[in-house]
């Protein structure tokens, strides 16, 4: 299991949910600042490429995963609409992620045990 292509894209997609927290915290920081563009992170981009076995770090999912809104102002309700949502998604993928590890400590021991 350890680096199998689904842990990676586990791993991806926390990565990618903690960055999508960073960029939905500066909309909000930036939304009283005249002429500041929002932007949001494309999750379906970010898993194609980590379906496709492509490495994905900070710089190449702000480069190609983040879109800019194109829809006026920024809306503090629907921001943080979002955060609320991201942060479920994340505390939803550490816990697969902790059941994984949690299994294979069980299978580990039961080995051992004989």
């Amino acid at each position: 299991m350890l680096n199998s292509k689904e842990e990676r894209i586990l791993n991806g997609l926390l990565d990618a949910v903690s960055e999508r927290q960073q960029i939905l915290a500066n909309n909000i920081a930036g939304s009283r600042v005249k002429g500041f563009q929002g932007r949001d992170l494309d999750f379906n981009l970010v898993m194609s490429d980590l379906r496709s076995g492509q490495a994905i770090d900070k710089g190449t999912m702000l480069s190609k995963a983040t879109v800019k809104y194109e829809k006026g102002p920024i809306n503090l309700e629907d921001e943080m609409s979002k955060m609320y949502k991201n942060h479920v998604t994340y505390v939803l993928l550490t816990r697969i992620n902790g059941h994984i590890y949690q299994h294979m400590e069980e299978a580990t021991q039961a080995a051992r045990a004989g």
